[in-house]
C-alpha cells in the first residue's frame, strides 16, 4: 500500500508542476479539487482496466447495516475447553464464564452466539454440549440444558 500512495503522490506532483504555481492557499485548493475531480471521475486507470475509480466504485456491491430486527445474526467463535471443563467469552467488554463439563476438557468447540444465547458444540461432530442464556449482569452463565441442581430457584 505504501507503493500505491507514493505513486499517487508522484501523479499529484506531476499534475501540480504542469500548472501555473498557486499564489494563495485558495488557488492551491482549487488546483487540488480539480485534480481530485479528474483523477476520480475522468482519468481512466490502467490498474482498473481503463476505468475510473468512480466507475469501479459504482459497479461494486455495497455493504449495508444489519437491521436490528434480524433475530438470528450468529457470531461464531472457535475455542478449546480448559482443564476444568469451562469456557470464557468476552461480551461488551466483560468476561463471562460457562461450564460444559470436565469430561470435555481439551476438546475443540465451536460457540454460536446471538443476542440472547450461546450454543457450544463439538467442532469434529457438531454435538451440542451446552446452551447458555446471555445474562449481561452475571459473570457465570449456567447450562440451560441441565437442571439447576441444588438451588433450583437460582437460574
Amino acid at each position: 500500500t505504501q507503493g500505491k500512495i507514493e505513486r499517487f503522490h508522484q501523479t499529484l506532483k506531476k499534475r501540480l508542476r504542469s500548472r501555473e504555481p498557486a499564489h494563495t492557499l485558495a488557488e492551491l485548493q482549487q488546483q487540488l479539487d480539480e485534480f481530485q475531480e479528474i483523477y476520480n471521475h475522468h482519468r481512466p486507470h490502467r490498474a482498473l482496466g481503463k476505468r475510473t475509480p468512480e466507475e469501479v466504485y459504482q459497479a461494486g456491491v455495497k455493504a449495508h447495516p444489519v437491521k436490528e430486527s434480524v433475530s438470528h445474526d450468529w457470531r461464531t467463535r472457535y475455542d478449546k475447553v480448559d482443564k476444568g471443563g469451562k469456557l470464557t467469552l468476552r461480551r461488551a467488554g466483560k468476561l463471562h464464564h460457562m461450564s460444559v463439563g470436565a469430561a470435555h476438557a481439551g476438546e475443540e468447540v465451536l460457540m454460536l452466539i446471538d443476542q440472547t444465547t450461546v450454543i457450544v458444540t463439538l467442532q469434529h461432530s457438531g454435538e451440542v454440549l451446552s446452551q447458555h442464556h446471555i445474562e449481561p449482569e452475571r459473570n457465570y452463565w449456567r447450562d440451560q440444558l441441565k437442571s439447576p441442581g441444588r438451588w433450583p430457584g437460582l437460574s
